[in-house]
């Protein structure tokens, strides 16, 4: 009896209790390393060293200076966009960050007014 109790009752109950302090412990420590990996897979710093060390070497080995000056910009043009996407990847990488915080006491809010079914007396607009 003894295990049924702790197996079918008590486990749940601390698991349900645990999963907060796990979402903002554990669980951020390992979503915010997940977006780190991929920002720095999206900005591979090897890429940026090589188009930084050849900003000014002319393409495809033409020497004139039409070749020179088009290769220039040819280059920067590449390099602002690596940026750019750089820029971006993080600003979206920020946001969904953002949205792992807030998104627990959302789920919180939401099950409160379903259960209590007073969603809105504190609030103007609804949330969800």
């Amino acid at each position: 009896m003894d295990i049924i109790f702790k197996t079918f009752i008590l486990e749940p109950l601390v698991l349900i209790l645990y999963f907060p302090l796990w979402w903002y412990s554990k669980g951020l420590v390992k979503f915010f390393n997940f977006l780190r990996r991929t920002i720095l897979e999206i900005s591979n710093p090897i890429v940026l060293k090589i188009l930084i060390a050849n900003l000014f070497k002319p393409m495809y080995g033409d020497y004139s200076r039409e070749g020179r000056i088009i290769s220039f910009f040819m280059r920067v043009i590449h390099l602002s966009f690596y940026i750019f996407k750089i820029i971006l990847a993080s600003f979206i990488c920020l946001i969904i960050f953002i949205f792992y915080l807030i998104l627990l006491p959302l789920i919180f809010y939401k099950i409160i007014c379903y259960l209590f079914n007073f969603c809105h007396y504190f609030l103007i607009y609804p949330i969800i």
